[in-house]
């Protein structure tokens, strides 16, 4: 499946420096993560049913050279020292969500699952995801019960109480009135940030987004296309994107009904871009939620020559998916019922997992 995922931002930021080769992570169970560990070799997470596996994206490489003074500086504004960092490589490490059985982590292994940990904790404070939901997440990628009920403790009691709220960065002075397209034809999707702060106001992130689509790891941006509808997208952080919004979503503040939904996506895409015909869709198997979706792809030529200049995913095609109430990591929350809460729109084709069936 061709679609950027929240959680595949995650796994992208920590991934070269993330050795954690245990069970479960905060990213989607279905996900495999390779990381390089410190005698050089490659560790990658063990993955749960390949039902909606996601697509790594071609960027990867670039993206997962962050050095490991960020994460020390990420860590630091969260509010986790070496000490609280050090308590979690312990249970972790108990826990089998280390490098393997019986194998000790260091320091930068660890850091590599606080980053991951505190995207958890902020997760739930904001209403994104529950510990029920941790649980089964873990579980679905290779967890016992008890281990990923004594990880969820650690963090609900010890870990969480000590990380502090992401702290959004300033709204930018803007001039509003840009051109409609940006210099290659994009209207949204795949555009630059510059483009985008030319056309529509920032708003803040966190009042407008967080409990709808969870906690970035990267910089996240917000902006106001209606007074009921915001755009919540997180800056990739690989440099060959050049600041390119590739994958976003659409939030209403109440749900509308289909055809607004699609008026909404198309808005953002290149103006040559055609819906097909929309297949609905279900949560994988590992998913402890009952939940659906409604998938549509969009042709479009122009699109494939965006992407091409940005040397990912060069594909005449875009997709949505609609969802009633919102998605998490765990899939879609509740049924799919006609009306629509949140479109995720990304480049590329949305494709069915390899049972045949797709996946929300």
């Amino acid at each position: 499946m061709s679609r950027y995922r929240r959680a595949a931002g995650t796994a992208l930021l920590v991934a070269a420096v993330l050795a954690v080769g245990g069970c479960g992570s905060d990213t989607e169970p279905s996900t495999a993560h390779s990381s390089a560990a410190s005698d050089g070799e490659t560790v990658t997470e063990p993955t749960a049913p390949a039902d909606d596996e996601p697509d790594t994206d071609p960027a990867s490489a670039e993206a997962v050279t962050e050095d490991d003074s960020s994460m020390e500086d990420f860590l630091a504004a969260a509010g986790v020292d070496d000490a609280l960092l050090n308590q979690l490589g312990e249970v972790g490490d108990a826990n089998n969500y280390g490098l393997g059985t019986d194998v000790e982590t260091d320091l930068e292994d660890r850091r590599g699952l606080a980053v991951v940990r505190v995207t958890t904790c902020r997760n739930v404070a904001v209403g994104y995801r529950t510990w029920e939901g941790i649980r089964y997440s873990d579980e679905a990628g290779g967890a016992t019960e008890d281990q990923a009920a004594a990880m969820a403790d650690f963090l609900r009691t010890e870990f969480c109480p000590h990380v502090t709220p992401l702290k959004e960065a300033p709204l930018p002075r803007q001039t509003l009135g840009g051109p409609s397209e940006d210099d290659r034809g994009g209207r949204g999707l795949a555009s630059p940030l510059t483009w985008w702060d030319g056309r529509y106001p920032r708003v803040s992130w966190s009042k407008a987004c967080a409990a709808q689509t969870g906690m970035p790891i990267g910089d996240p941006v917000a902006y106001r296309l209606a007074k009921d509808e915001v755009v919540c997208a997180t800056v990739p952080p690989a440099a060959s994107l050049k600041k390119h919004l590739i994958s976003l979503d659409v939030v209403f503040s109440s749900p509308v009904d289909e055809e607004r939904a699609q008026k909404a996506a198309l808005a953002l895409l290149p103006s040559d871009a055609t819906a097909t015909e929309p297949t609905e869709g279900a949560n994988p198997d590992w998913s402890y939620l009952d939940g659906g979706c409604l998938s549509t792809n969009f042709r479009t030529a122009t699109m494939e020559g965006l992407m091409d200049g940005l040397g990912k995913d060069a594909e005449p095609w875009a997709s949505a998916l609609y969802y009633s109430d919102g998605s998490t990591e765990d899939g879609a929350v509740g049924d799919y019922t006609g009306k629509v809460k949140q479109v995720s729109l990304s480049t590329g084709a949305d494709e069915p997992s390899a049972s045949g069936e797709l996946t929300c």
